[in-house]
Formats: structure tokens, sequence, C-alpha cells
């Protein structure tokens, strides 16, 4: 309809804005680049959520001794578990890097990976468990009976198989299964919860988080061996393989990965140890939420990992899009969570708030420079730099700890949340200054 004078009308002019906005977005979302990278997030945010809700129930209906315990034992259990997977878990890991391409040892590679890290998992499971009491003291229940070695032991398996799945997933571009995977895992957890309160109120939780995982691996290898591998090797993509590089490659990942997540997994052992089981609930909270955001970082790079694996011409294009994506979901969450940092931990209880309020701005504010963190780790593993995918992380790793020690004994909590901040900022100025600027602004 238009108007005298031949004018287009302004409700014409709105429809026509209506209309380019959705072919915008269904081209944006068209792009396995970004529809692959925006599966694994709602895969993390679903299960960040309902992390969220299972450590305030947890909090609520569990003593706060319980909860400080619980995450001592989960984060050994999965720090136990990073160890046994050699660098090819993960979103991270190696065979997202390799499975695009892989071909005819698509299935040999993926039993192989399997094997190799089940058998791992069980040796350092066993060791984990038999020494809980030097590594916390109030964790001495694990070695104390036959049945709770068992359950950290298959929890330790268990654990390393679910997240090599997700790799397995996302490197054969069916990453739309993992919300799914995470979204049920999640729920089961908090219904778990529930369920040992009163059977096993001081390792319920621990319970809860490990049995979700043992139930779920068996669907969704049945769905990935008969029905996505076989779909993945119609395609008929397949690049050669070098052993050669992809051990290189594979050990630079594994070792740098090992500081990286032992950053993630020690801080909480390390303020159990200095500060109580008290300050570790306290912190507990923050720091799950602020790794949850990191998530982010680490899907869409991982996404950007997969697509340049097909197609390495589109590094520079593909670089540029998932930096500015990440970070117009990452800031603003940062925003809110600094403002509100105060209110949001209210959810868990007036003390959680008092205590935890200055780490949670501090640990989100770190998430920023963790985006160019990650971007680093990719374009190492992009290029197959060995070198540089030990160097980013192991940087970040030995700085985060280093500095936690240093800071946990005056600052408390909050210090540690300054040390991860302060560790970030350097290695993501160190990353931008160089592997990043020079996919940013390549020479010629």
């Amino acid at each position: 309809m238009t108007e005298p004078g031949g004018t287009v009308s302004s409700m014409e002019k709105a429809a026509g804005g209506e209309r380019l906005a959705t072919t915008r977005i269904g081209a944006h979302l068209a792009s396995p680049l970004y529809r692959n990278a925006y599966y694994l997030i709602i895969g993390a945010g679903s299960g960040a959520l309902l992390g969220f809700l299972f450590w305030t129930l947890a909090a609520r209906h569990y003593s706060e001794q319980a909860v400080g315990l619980n995450f001592v034992v989960i984060s050994a259990m999965m720090l136990s578990s990073s160890v046994c997977q050699l660098g090819l878990g993960g979103a991270s890991g190696v065979l997202v890097r390799y499975l695009p391409g892989a071909g005819d040892w698509t299935r040999p590679l993926v039993r192989r990976a399997y094997a190799l890290t089940i058998a791992l998992s069980v040796v350092v499971g066993l060791c984990v468990a038999l020494t809980s009491s030097f590594w916390a003291r109030e964790s001495t229940f694990l070695r104390g009976s036959v049945w709770w070695v068992l359950a950290f032991v298959f929890a330790t398996v268990t654990w390393t198989i679910f997240t090599i799945e997700d790799s397995v997933l996302t490197g054969l571009r069916q990453a739309r299964w993992v919300p799914l995977e995470n979204s049920l895992f999640s729920a089961l957890k908090v219904v778990l919860l529930f369920a040992f309160i009163t059977v096993s109120p001081r390792g319920g939780i621990f319970l809860a988080w490990s049995i979700p995982a043992l139930i779920l691996i068996v669907p969704v290898n049945l769905l990935i061996f008969r029905h996505l591998i076989p779909r993945h090797l119609q395609r008929g993509y397949q690049v050669p393989l070098h052993v050669g590089t992809i051990v290189r490659l594979a050990a630079g990942m594994y070792v740098g990965g090992l500081f990286l997540i032992a950053s993630t997994t020690l801080l909480p052992i390390l303020v159990a140890g200095d500060r109580g089981l008290r300050q570790t609930a306290y912190f507990s909270i923050p720091w799950t939420i602020a790794t949850s955001i990191q998530l982010v970082a680490l899907n869409t790079t991982t996404s950007l990992t997969v697509e340049v694996a097909y197609d390495e011409s589109k590094l520079r294009d593909y670089f540029r899009g998932i930096l500015w994506q990440t970070m117009r979901l990452v800031v603003p969450v940062v925003t809110i969570l600094v403002a509100g940092a105060h209110y949001i931990l209210l959810a868990f209880g007036e003390a959680y708030a008092r205590e935890g309020a200055t780490t949670l701005r501090l640990l989100a504010l770190a998430t920023i420079p963790n985006v160019f963190v990650m971007l680093g780790i990719s374009v190492a593993r992009i290029h197959h730099d060995a070198r540089l995918a030990l160097l980013i992380p192991a940087t970040a790793g030995v700085l985060t700890i280093g500095l936690s020690l240093l800071l946990l004994p005056r600052a408390g909590i909050d210090g540690v949340g300054a040390a991860v901040l302060v560790a970030q900022s350097v290695v993501a100025v160190w990353a931008l200054a160089g592997p990043l600027r020079r996919v940013y602004f390549p020479r010629g």
C-alpha cells in the first residue's frame, strides 16, 4: 500500500524491515559455524542453568560442610578424568580437529580413543580414591569403603566417556544432540539430589552428579556408532591423517590442557586446604557461575575449529565472525553479574552473598579476556601448532595457580578471583599481540 504521492507507507516499511531481519537471521543460522556454536552454547547453557539450580538446592538441603566436601570430591574426579583423556576429549580436544576429515578412519579413531582413556581412567581413579586422605582430609570416607572406591572409579571412567562423546558429536557436525544430552544429564542430577538427601547426606551430591552420566552414555554411544558415524561416512570427505602430526598436537593439547584444567579443578581444593569447607562452599557458587560463562567461548571456538577443518581458507572470516559473536554474548552477561552479584548470590543464602559477591565480580570480569585465550588455543589447534597449544593454557594455568597460592592466604577467596582475572588478562594480551594478530591482520 502506498500513500498519496507514491510514497511507501510506514506499515510496508515495517513489514519490509521484518522480512529483512528474518532473512538475515535465517542466513546466519544456516551457517554451520554459528548453528553448531549455538547448539553447543544451548547445551552448555541448559546445563549451567540446571547446574545453578542443582547447587542452589544442594546449598539449601545439605549442610555447608557437605556442599564444600562434595564440590572438592567432584573437582578431584573431574581432574582425574581430564588427566586420562590424553588431549583427545573435551571441546578443545584433538578429536574435534581431526574427525571432520577422518573418513574411513572415523570408527577406529573413536574406538581407540575410548579404549585407551577408559583403561587409564580405571588406574588413575583408583589411585586418587585410595590417596584421598592426602589431598583432602575430610574426603577419607572415599577409601573407607570398597563401595566408595568403586563409585569414584566408575565416576571417573563415566565422566571420561561422557566428555569424549561430546567431542565425537561435535567433530561429526552433530552438535544438535549436545543440548538434549546435557539437559537430560542436568535434570537427572536435580532429581537424584533429593533422592540421596536421607540415603547419603555426606556423599549424596557426588552420587547425584555421577549417576546420570552413567545412565546416558549407553544411548548416546548407540546413536554415535549405529547412526551418526555411518551418516558421516556417506559424505565421503577425507583428508590424509598423519599419525605424527596427530600425536604431536595431542601431546601439546594434553599437557597444556592439564595446566588449564588443573587451574579450574584445583582451585576449590586449594581453598579447602587453606580456608576450610565453609569458605569452599562460598567459593564454589561464584566459581561454578564463572566457569559456566567461559563455556560460551569454549564452544564458539570449538565450532570455529570444526568448520575450518572443512575449509581452512575461511579461517580469517570465520575467526572475525566468532570473535564478535562471542563478545556479543559474553559482555552483557558479565555486566549483569558485576552489577548484581550480591542479589544473585542471595538465592543461595545471605552468607553466600556476603562472602562471595566480590569473588563473583572478579571471576565474571575474567571471562572477557578468557575469550581471547580460547581463541588462541583454537588457532593453535587449527594450525597443528603443538608448541602454542601447550604454551597458552600452560601459562594461564601456572599464573592462575601461582597467584592463587600467593593471594589466597592474604585475601581469601577474593584473592583467588583476582588471581584468575590477572592470569587471564596477561595471557589474553600475549595472544592478541601474537597468534591472534597474525590471523586478524595476515601479511600480504
